[in-house]
């Protein structure tokens, strides 16, 4: 439609700059600026991973006795999900508290030999310092044999196992990955103009290209307090809910927040939008003249774009027949020209027969 518009008023001005009298404005078409509620909406892109994920690994060498799981099946936190073999940590623990009975013994009798003044101070706190030791090193065989009991620190679903019940493993070899994904965390990057407005537990809503049609909602819980220098932009991780187990950790995922509105901005059509080097102006209609205007514009929607400076409601400006007009040149509603025109050809003599 712009075209044709814009053609019939070049026409049209041709026409009504040879119509009689001089200075004749030009036709143009206007309109009067409105308001309307325009709304922040941030889109991004982002990975969804677990809520909490950890591979579980041994502390210390040793043959596996048995996994007490099931891959891909849930495990409450706390239960026992790998048992290594203890028989040596056992014998050690028996060994260590054996000692501790006797040096628990001798310090007694210690004690009741220094109240009688048969031994000096100094043996007895060689007998204390002794029972300690053996203490320390009960505790310690204690610990090492816990180290053969691996639990799951929180539930989670059991991934694929790395290893068979009998397998030798080492320090730090991998067994199996535990992952929480009843909730999702998705961390997606916002440039720096849009972190002011973004909030924590503000909604947010997500779609996934593996489940066409579902949208799924969740709410930011965190972002960096750093803006990184190479992207201009934070991290933002928004939470989740996953009941269902409908999302799995590491599909690609589209998410959208709306982050405020305002109900009484100035929204004009683009094409009355005049770019000229970094700055943009629109024609303002004033006393009958164009004015150009310089303008700040905000939010873009397509076909129209928001302007922060410049405009005020009710004010008019030319939307089509920008590029015929030059700062301060007269002009007039085309529907006015038309109107004109017609009055003008009625008024012309009929032609002799």
């Amino acid at each position: 439609m712009r075209k044709p518009i814009l053609f019939f008023l070049l026409f049209a001005g041709q026409v009504w700059a040879q119509a009689p009298g001089a200075n004749q404005p030009i036709p143009v078409k206007m309109m009067q600026v409105q308001t309307a509620t325009v709304t922040d909406t941030v889109t991004a892109a982002g990975t969804l991973s677990p809520h909490e994920s950890v591979v579980l690994r041994p502390e210390i060498d040793g043959r596996i006795v048995s996994l007490s799981f099931k891959e891909g099946q849930a495990v409450k936190k706390g239960a026992t999900v790998v048992k290594l073999d203890d028989a040596e940590q056992r014998a050690a623990l028996a060994a260590a508290e054996a000692d501790l009975k006797l040096a628990e013994s001798r310090y007694r009798r210690s004690e009741e030999l220094a109240g009688k003044g048969f031994i000096s101070q100094q043996a007895l706190d060689e007998a204390r310092a002794n029972l300690d030791i053996i203490r320390a090193r009960v505790r310690e065989v204690r610990v090492a044999q816990d180290r053969t009991v691996i639990r799951a620190p929180f539930t989670a679903l059991a991934g694929l196992r790395k290893v068979s019940p009998g397998a030798y493993v080492k320090k730090g070899d991998d067994i199996v990955e535990l992952a929480a994904i009843n909730q999702l965390n998705l961390d997606v990057r916002v440039t720096e103009i849009y972190l002011p407005l973004v909030k924590i537990g503000q909604p947010v809503t997500l779609t996934v290209d593996a489940l066409p049609g579902q949208r799924f909602n969740g709410t930011v819980y965190a972002m960096e307090p750093v803006i990184d220098l190479a992207t201009r932009g934070a991290l933002v991780r928004a939470r989740i809910p996953n009941t269902k187990n409908l999302l799995k950790p590491g599909m690609f995922a589209r998410v959208s927040a709306d982050l405020g509105s305002r109900p009484n901005a100035i929204v004009v059509p683009e094409q009355a939008i005049l770019p000229k080097g970094n700055k943009t102006f629109v024609y303002k209609v004033v006393d009958g003249n164009a004015m150009l205007t310089p303008v700040e514009l905000g939010r873009r929607t397509p076909g129209q774009v928001e302007v922060v400076s410049g405009l005020s409601a009710g004010d008019t400006i030319v939307v089509d027949g920008l590029l015929k007009l030059k700062p301060g040149a007269p002009v007039a509603p085309v529907e006015a020209v038309m109107q004109m025109m017609q009055k003008m050809q009625q008024q012309k003599p009929a032609a002799k027969p």
